[in-house]
């Protein structure tokens, strides 16, 4: 049978299956993540005086009600309603074609999540007042204020220009900065009802020692091969597909600095989500947003941060800003990550997307969860499955390098060693190592010869 979004290469992850990550996510997490879109909702047209506003605001709640319930009870999923964006068709048709009598919980665990968040979006583009609206913008510029400590701490490390650097600095610092993305990650705003405002800080830790102690939880590791094909780059360009904003943006912001100040990358290009998305993907609005945060003293004032802190900040923002301005930083957005589809179908869904990409870029960091379960169909691979078999031959072999960097939220795995699932599950249960966000992989394909 062909590979198709309700058919993966291996079993998919449902919610049918009771007891399951999945079932937990559908049942328990989601309507956690509708309430609390609600409750933004009124608290936001509460403050409003223009009538139509305050109408559609409720219609609004009244909608992600709808939505929760129907999630809630198993409902049947519906096609989307003509909202004026181009993708209903696209949307409609694979509904009509591979989940036609699918429901919310029997359904492909990957493409629903996805069309819970397009369905909420839906609501908001049928109103007149409310498209524009970011419902998960303070929950990002609250936890962005919740790791002061830690930008703080890379502010100082890294606000003035790098000295020249002998290879072997290089490379240690590179290994840092690797470790610091990944754990960044943690700070998933769709997945914080698992893991503790410590457990987060605790991750965030930039220091060697604490690094060091928690690079015995990546699972799969392979950095090293990412240095061995990036200390061979010159004036490269390097593509980051981004995954969560606030924190782990400000720390792809920083490896992305060192990119350049290294002369490895001469062009950065960050790609966003079109829409507000699993609570906490970056959209456009957001570098703008943290830029912003930077730049002004009063956001982490309840920090009490020192004058030098702030300066510190507020100059490395500022040479960002620069690359910005110069071209050096590209920030764009393309409707294929909103889609519910794996990756491998990034070639027949996007293919100017995935030709730009395949052809012009010397390396492609993926970011986080969604984008691990994307690469790899989200489905139930033997641990052991190498991850360019994964990937599928279309990113495998077309592609010149992939890394992807990923704190593990969900049960997909592959690329182990063997004998390593087993040693692991003799200190953690398989639903913490895989599902709780304190493991974790970088895994790398090299992909087509250079």
């Amino acid at each position: 049978m062909p590979v198709t979004p309700n058919n993966p290469p291996c079993p998919a992850y449902r919610a049918s299956e009771k007891g399951s990550f999945a079932w937990d996510t559908t049942a328990r997490r989601w309507p956690v993540i509708l309430t609390s879109v609600i409750d933004d909702m009124c608290k936001a047209y509460a403050k409003e005086t223009d009538d139509t506003k305050v109408k559609e605001g409720k219609a609004i709640v009244e909608g992600v009600s709808t939505l929760k319930y129907e999630i809630e009870h198993d409902r049947q999923i519906r096609p989307l309603k003509e909202d004026g964006q181009p993708d209903v068709a696209v949307w409609n048709q694979q509904i009509a074609t591979y989940f036609p009598n699918s429901t919310w919980f029997d359904g492909s665990w990957l493409y629903n999540e996805c069309l819970m968040y397009r369905r909420l979006r839906e609501l908001y583009n049928l109103s007149t007042t409310w498209k524009d609206y970011d419902p998960f913008l303070s929950q990002k510029n609250a936890t962005f204020k919740g790791s002061f400590g830690a930008v703080f701490e890379l502010a100082q490390k890294f606000s003035k220009l790098l000295d020249a650097q002998t290879e072997e600095q290089n490379q240690i610092l590179f290994h840092e900065l690797m470790q610091v993305c990944l754990w960044g990650n943690a700070h998933d705003l769709s997945l914080l009802t698992n893991m503790s405002q410590e457990d987060i800080r605790n991750l965030q830790a930039t220091g060697k020692e604490k690094l060091e102690e928690q690079e015995k939880n990546i699972v799969v590791n392979d950095i090293d091969k990412v240095w061995n094909h990036v200390k061979g780059l010159k004036n490269a360009r390097v593509d980051f597909v981004l995954d969560n904003a606030g924190f782990e943006l400000f720390v792809d912001l920083v490896l992305a600095d060192w990119l350049v100040q290294t002369k490895k990358a001469e062009k950065i290009v960050f790609h966003c989500k079109t829409i507000p998305w699993f609570v906490s993907d970056v959209i456009e609005d957001d570098f703008s947003n943290l830029l912003e945060s930077c730049f002004n003293p009063e956001f982490f004032a309840s920090c009490s941060p020192s004058q030098d802190d702030v300066a510190a900040l507020q100059a490395l923002a500022s040479r960002w800003q620069d690359y910005i301005k110069n071209g050096q930083w590209v920030i764009t957005s393309h409707p294929f990550w909103c889609s519910g589809l794996a990756y491998r179908h990034l070639r027949e869904e996007a293919p100017e997307l995935f030709a730009d990409l395949a052809n012009n870029s010397q390396l492609v960091f993926f970011k986080g969860d969604l984008n691990f379960r994307k690469l790899t169909y989200d489905c139930k691979w033997p641990v052991t499955t190498p991850f360019n078999t994964a990937l599928g031959e279309d990113l495998s072999e077309h592609f010149t390098s992939i890394c992807s960097l990923r704190t593990n939220k969900a049960d997909v795995i592959c690329g182990l060693k063997e004998g390593v699932q087993e040693k692991i599950e003799q200190t953690a249960t398989p639903l913490e190592w895989r599902c709780g966000g304190k493991y974790a992989v970088v895994e790398y394909s090299s992909g087509k010869p250079e």
